[in-house]
């Protein structure tokens, strides 16, 4: 018998914006620095210290993803006090956009068939380690944002590829530092009571699934043995692949939440929201299906979507050669060359008229694929005349059949070991044959022509 579960997740992600500074102040959002060296007086909580108005470009980055999720903005966002007593809180209370008295950011939205039930803006902790002791304060005040799921998974396997289509999803608007990744606290429950635990930050795709997995088998354990689940905080120790608990579930009271007195109403007015959703760009699941209608396979769609920079490349190069062959040069040649130099398309200056060029060249058999890859490994390092460089360096494939004979009858006179394991029936021989040949070219010969000639070369020879 299939147990019913429910599975929610609260996803924490560092708001990324151009300045780049804390929620309430002007310290620079930099938590990996050496440690306390991005604070004030706001940030470390010191009596007497009022916040600086809320960072208006966090506001607008939390705004955005909630459009992305298909979320009903409100008009009125008010910052709460959450207050728990943790070294990591030097103030005795967490500002954020949650809570008793409060209406999030964006609400009632819907990803991939999951409920958003909220997204909301809330300061981040400082960084405590429990073994030492120690506070590290630069994290403090980082703009954070947090998405509310609605329970709607049913199983643990279904959380990765979520996660990884809304990281996706919401890279294309650069609202998230990727570089810090995201971090949930993940919400089980099972029939038939449904009291819900939750795992407190989880902090990669692999441990998330892990923990959720975990939590319901132990949930179905204490059921079996006819125990009832109580509601609980647990914690998920990597290093024992287990969750741990940590203290009884806290409720909204145990919080004491009251409006910030410190921080006015914001109003978000039906004209800033139009303008948001105006600049939204076009979602990536979109994008993949649009790909596809044009001929490229799932997997390209897939690829090429995953990154906007890649998706806008493609799409303009698209226009004017065929997308397939686009979709697979810049899938598998681009990315594998950007992948080998470990650079980052976004870093480059790659210039669109000459991919365009290049495929230009590929698509009318002007150049061959192995000429054309050696191009487009020198084309990331810089811009440069792609044609004008054939013609200089003449690499022009080789068309002319009496030159592509005699280079293949020199192959085969040379191989004589190669030529009789072909005749022997050792069909890889004739691959040796073609690489000779390819190998005289420069890569210049079209691989499918050299084999077809040499076939033919070779069964017109005598047994």
């Amino acid at each position: 018998m299939t147990t019913e579960i429910k599975c929610g997740l609260e996803i924490h992600g560092y708001i990324k914006t151009p300045a780049n500074v804390k929620l309430f102040c002007n310290c620079l959002a930099h938590s990996s620095e050496a440690p306390n060296t991005n604070i004030c007086p706001v940030c470390t909580g010191q009596p007497g210290c009022k916040p600086m108005p809320a960072n208006e470009e966090a506001i607008r980055a939390v705004c955005s993803i909630a459009l992305m999720l298909g979320c009903r903005i409100n008009h009125s966002l008010i910052f709460q006090r959450k207050h728990y007593d943790w070294p990591d809180m030097p103030t005795g209370y967490q500002r954020t956009m949650s809570g008793s008295f409060s209406a999030p950011v964006g609400e009632n939205g819907s990803f991939l068939g999951i409920g958003i039930r909220e997204v909301h803006l809330e300061e981040d902790p400082a960084r405590w380690d429990p073994k030492t002791g120690a506070v590290d304060y630069n994290r403090s005040g980082c703009p954070l944002v947090e998405i509310v799921t609605e329970p709607d998974f049913k199983s643990a396997s279904e959380l990765r590829e979520w996660l990884k289509r809304l990281v996706r999803t919401l890279s294309y608007i650069k609202a998230i530092d990727e570089e810090a990744g995201i971090k949930s606290d993940v919400n089980i429950s099972i029939a038939p009571r449904f009291s819900r635990v939750e795992i407190k930050n989880v902090n990669s795709f692999t441990s998330i699934v892990q923990a959720a997995e975990y939590e319901i088998s132990r949930q179905e354990q204490e059921v079996r043995a006819g125990r009832h689940v109580e509601q609980s905080t647990m914690r998920w120790n990597d290093d024992k692949a287990r969750t741990e608990f940590m203290r009884s579930k806290e409720t909204a009271q145990d919080y004491m939440f009251i409006p910030d007195p410190d921080l006015p109403v914001i109003s978000i007015g039906d004209a800033y929201i139009k303008d948001l959703e105006a600049g939204l760009p076009e979602k990536p699941d979109q994008k993949a299906s649009r790909y596809r209608k044009l001929g490229v396979d799932k997997a390209d769609a897939d690829v090429l979507s995953s990154e906007i920079e890649l998706a806008s490349l493609f799409e303009v190069i698209a226009e004017q050669v065929n997308p397939v062959l686009a979709a697979r040069w810049l899938r598998r040649e681009l990315l594998r060359v950007l992948n080998y130099n470990k650079k980052e398309l976004a870093a480059i200056k790659l210039e669109e008229k000459q991919i365009i060029a290049l495929l230009e060249m590929v698509e009318k058999h002007e150049i061959t694929d192995a000429v054309a890859k050696r191009i487009l490994e020198m084309l990331i390092e810089k811009p440069f005349d792609v044609r004008g460089y054939v013609k200089e360096q003449r690499l022009a494939a080789i068309s002319d059949d009496d030159t592509l004979r005699r280079l293949c009858k020199e192959a085969i006179q040379e191989n004589p070991q190669a030529v009789a394991d072909f005749k022997g029936g050792n069909e890889k021989a004739l691959n040796f044959i073609v690489g000779s040949v390819m190998k005289k070219t420069k890569g210049k010969a079209r691989p499918d022509a050299v084999k077809r000639m040499i076939s033919l070369e070779l069964n017109s020879l005598e047994p």
